[in-house]
């Protein structure tokens, strides 16, 4: 089973559960018993969730849901049905102006975890763990805004992108090819936020999300 297969998977049994605000989740061996998952999966998925800003991982405590909002929350509903191509069009009219905001509010902090997300991409050699730095690097420059209101927005949107019904798209035009150019784009985009170029860093997010969607509608 994928690594995305897995995530959605989690995400949807959290949903099922009504997991509200603080509530401390099963533990990852539970978890992989109940859902038929490995652990490793298991915890993979909860590193994605984290990133997104749904759990918290406190060492030597356990998981819970996260302060704002949670999976259950009423802002993503709308979404879940939302198509990829729906999902991709959204993606490049939000995204760019997130990324120059990025360049202008993003701390040191946020620079060494961009940082850390592009060696992820650049060494992720397969599909299913390019997918993963992929989604978690976009996050993190969502999350370099420190704008509230973005980042709620941003997760929301990201439960609609794991939430929708891709099937093979995905790897029918994220394909080994496309994922190289994809690692140039990127680097361009991280050029810029560490530049504190906004502009720069905005046309450089923009022009990476067109070539997405070109390569997505031929193969659509």
């Amino acid at each position: 089973m994928s690594d995305s297969a897995s995530l959605r998977i989690v995400r949807r049994y959290l949903w099922d559960l009504d997991a509200q605000t603080g509530k401390k989740l099963p533990t990852e061996r539970a978890l992989a018993q109940t859902l038929g998952l490995s652990r490793g999966a298991v915890r993979e998925a909860l590193s994605v969730m984290e990133a997104e800003g749904v759990v918290v991982r406190k060492v030597g405590s356990g998981t819970y849901m996260a302060a704002k909002g949670g999976i259950h929350s009423s802002r993503i509903t709308p979404l879940l049905d939302a198509t990829p191509r729906q999902i991709i069009e959204a993606r490049v009219a939000f995204e760019p102006n997130i990324a120059g905001l990025a360049a202008m509010n993003g701390r040191k902090q946020d620079m060494e975890r961009l940082a850390e997300c592009a060696r992820a991409y650049h060494g992720a050699n397969h599909f299913d763990a390019y997918e993963i730095a992929d989604r978690n690097f976009h996050v993190a420059i969502a999350a370099a805004t420190h704008n509230p209101v973005l980042i709620s927005a941003y997760q929301a949107f990201t439960e609609a992108y794991s939430a929708a019904e891709w099937g093979g798209l995905r790897q029918r035009f994220l394909t080994e090819e496309r994922r190289v150019e994809s690692r140039r784009e990127h680097d361009q985009i991280l050029k810029a936020i560490r530049n504190r170029d906004s502009e720069a860093a905005a046309a450089a997010a923009r022009q990476h999300l067109e070539y997405v969607i070109a390569a997505f509608l031929k193969v659509a």
